[in-house]
Order: structure tokens, then C-alpha cells, then sequence
């Protein structure tokens, strides 16, 4: 059945309810027989103890072992699909307490029933009454079971005769609960890793319009002057548009590569401002050669804020960025001037946008206490430093979604 082609809506809506009903259909059908499959095994268990282990003849082990399935299925369904049930929509749990010697009573009322119907039609059961611990001549009596004395002693026999269906029903049902919370939490994860590649594409884009504009200008007044520098911001932003369209759409990438990406937008952003501005870029590697592999553009937003809130100060005006990687760590540093730091978090957390917090939560998805990020406003410097963890099992990808 399919229901992905949109030929007609109501057709489609149509055939995506059908899907539904023969998908509860079919997980009632699998529930239904997984009931009689329980039923039915604990029963023919039960028959062979009373028909090999104890002698009993065929038909009265017949007669006992059904006795037991009525009684305890009547038992198990009134607990947990009745009573229950009702106790967890009311909130009142403590309702089980009560019901408890209630659901005790009921089992033994039936299955001192069977023995009363048995020989109310004349079916002979005296070889069974030394088991139940009765001499051969007596006649069972449904009176008897509301008789204190009676209930107290037979607690334990239901209580034994109930565990197996009572224990399978819990095993199954908190493997259901495991396996809906499993499903929750999938999910909930597929949702968060499709809002991160939502936010990169959405970083890529950003990229794109207002900074390719700004770039191809100061490249027009280069080439007017016929300044050597043209051909050099040419390859910068050849090499960051690469990036951005085909190198960043995979999950991770090489740290080498990253580093060349911002070294590329810092050198394009640079070229923007006067040189009067204090605009640094500084990257150290302890192993150089090193093969890390990063999320990509996880910096972007925090340095493109950088040049779009900073170098605005009346005072001094910067925007300066420290890499170091060392000891298999990522240390990240960025700061620039700003004379309205509360001004920059809301442009920077408005609905839509990149900003700080949707930032944090990709570190948290993809660098889950592997990461640490600060950020600060003091004395009208606003800074941003961040460290993450380059070990192999540090970042939780999901390179099979």
C-alpha cells in the first residue's frame, strides 16, 4: 500500500487511514494471539503436571487444568485491563491494595464452582479430595468460600497459580514501555539531527547572499585598480563557496579543511574594513598533520556575528580569534568590541535566526559533554571561547539517518 503520491488529497488522506486501521488491525491480531499462545502452553503445562506427575487421570487433569485457566483468566483480565486501567486514569494506585483480596476471592469462588457444578451433575471427583487435603465424602460448598478461614488458607495457591500469567504480563508490558520510550527518543532524535541540518543549510545560505555581495564589490573596486590582490581574493572565494556548497553537506569533515575555510572568510572579511581596524587571526597546531574530523561550520555563526557586531566601538575597535588545537582539543577564542552586548543576543536569538542558543544546541547534539562553551560580556568586549573534544568517539554522528 502507498500513499506517498499526491494525485488526490482526499484519495491520499483516504489511503493513509486505511494504513492505520490495517496497521492497529494488524497489531490486534499479533496481541490476540499472543494471549492464546500464553493461555494455551501454560495449559498444557499445568495438564501434564496433573497427568504425569501426579497421576491423575486424563479427564479429571483435563477438568482441573481448564478450572485453573477460567479462574486465573478471569483474574488476570479483570486486574489489568479493568481495574487498573481505571486506577491509573483516577490516580488512585492505592485502589490495587483494596482490590487484591477481591481478585483472591473471585479466583477461588470459581474454582470451588467447578468442583460444585462437578457434582451437582454427578462427575466423580473423590480420588481428587485427599489433594485438597478433604476426606472422600465430602460435597463442596460455595459458602464456604466467603468463610475468612478459607481465603487465608488458600491465598498462597492463588497467589501461585496467578504468578506465571501475572509475571509474563509484566515482562511484556515493560518491554512495550522500553520499547514506546525507545521509539520517543528515536524520534526525538531524528527531529533534532533534521533541525541541525536545517540550521547548517540555513548558515550555508547565510552565507551566500549579503557576504558574496559585499566580496564581489570589493573585488570590482580591486580589479579597477588592478590591485595584485584580486587574483588571491578570486581563489579565497572560490575555495570558501566549494566549501559551503559541496565539502560542508557531509557530516563531518576534515579539520584542516574547516580551518582553511575560516582563514578564507577572515582574510575576505579583512579586506572589507580599513586597516586601522584590529582585525587578527591566529591558529596553532600542536600536530599540524593530524587527521581531525569536525562538524562543519561549527564557528561560522560566532565569527560572522563577530564582524557584523563588532568594529562599531566609539573606542577601540576588534575583532580577534585564537585557534589552538592541542592535546586531541579544539580550543576556539573569539572577541570583538561592542557597545550593546544585549542588543547583539536578541538580533542574534530572533525567531528564524542561527543564533547563540540554536549554536549551543548543535554543540549538545553533536558534542554531547564533550564540549565547552562560554560566552561573555565585560568592559564592552564581547567574547565567545569554546572547546571540544577531537577524540574519534567525541562526536555522535548519524552517518546512517
Amino acid at each position: 500500500m502507498s500513499f506517498s503520491k499526491k494525485e488526490n488529497g482526499i484519495l491520499t488522506f483516504a489511503g493513509l487511514i486505511n494504513f492505520i486501521k490495517h496497521k492497529e488491525q494488524y497489531h490486534v491480531s499479533i496481541r490476540i494471539l499472543s494471549h492464546v499462545l500464553m493461555w494455551l502452553s501454560f495449559t498444557l503445562l499445568l495438564f501434564f503436571d496433573y497427568y504425569l506427575a501426579l497421576n491423575i487421570s486424563f479427564g479429571q487433569s483435563m477438568f482441573l487444568s481448564v478450572r485453573v485457566l477460567v479462574s486465573s483468566a478471569v483474574v488476570f483480565y479483570l486486574f489489568f485491563y479493568c481495574f487498573l486501567p481505571y486506577a491509573k486514569k483516577s490516580n488512585n494506585l492505592w485502589m490495587i491494595i483494596i482490590v487484591a483480596p477481591l481478585l483472591i476471592l473471585t479466583w477461588l469462588f470459581i474454582n470451588n464452582f467447578f468442583y460444585v457444578a462437578a457434582d451437582y451433575v454427578g462427575y466423580d471427583l473423590t480420588n481428587l479430595y485427599p489433594i485438597m487435603g478433604k476426606e472422600k465424602g465430602y460435597r463442596p460448598s460455595l459458602t464456604e468460600v466467603f468463610k475468612l478461614k478459607f481465603i487465608i488458607l488458600n491465598s498462597l495457591s492463588v497467589i501461585y497459580s496467578l504468578s506465571p500469567f501475572f509475571f509474563t504480563k509484566i515482562i511484556v508490558d515493560v518491554t512495550r514501555l522500553n520499547e514506546t520510550k525507545l521509539r520517543i527518543q528515536k524520534q526525538k532524535s531524528d527531529l533534532e539531527i533534521n533541525n541541525i541540518n536545517i540550521e547548517k543549510e540555513f548558515l550555508k545560505a547565510q552565507l551566500n547572499p549579503h557576504f558574496l555581495f559585499n566580496t564581489l564589490n570589493n573585488l570590482y573596486a580591486l580589479t579597477v585598480k588592478k590591485d595584485d590582490k584580486a587574483p588571491e581574493i578570486v581563489l579565497n572565494l572560490s575555495d570558501i563557496m566549494a566549501y559551503t556548497l559541496y565539502e560542508s553537506n557531509t557530516e563531518k569533515v576534515s579539520l584542516q579543511k574547516e580551518l582553511e575555510f575560516i582563514s578564507n572568510y577572515f582574510a575576505l572579511e579583512k579586506m572589507r574594513y580599513p586597516e586601522d581596524k584590529k582585525i587578527t587571526l591566529t591558529i596553532k597546531e600542536e600536530n599540524p598533520g593530524k587527521d581531525y574530523q569536525v562538524a562543519p561550520l561549527l564557528t561560522f555563526v560566532f565569527i560572522e556575528n563577530a564582524f557584523k557586531y563588532g568594529l562599531k566601538s566609539t573606542k577601540e575597535q576588534f575583532v580577534n580569534v585564537i585557534i589552538d588545537i592541542r592535546d586531541d582539543t579544539f580550543f576556539f577564542v573569539i572577541e570583538n568590541d561592542t557597545e550593546n552586548a544585549e542588543k547583539a543576543d536578541r538580533s542574534n536569538n530572533y525567531l528564524g535566526g542561527i543564533g547563540l542558543s540554536n549554536a549551543k544546541k548543535r554543540l549538545t547534539l553533536l558534542y554531547p559533554d564533550m564540549h565547552e562553551l562560554s560566552v561573555k560580556y565585560e568592559n564592552g568586549v564581547y567574547m565567545v571561547s569554546l572547546k571540544i573534544s577531537l577524540n574519534e568517539q567525541s562526536i555522535t554522528l548519524y552517518s546512517d539517518r
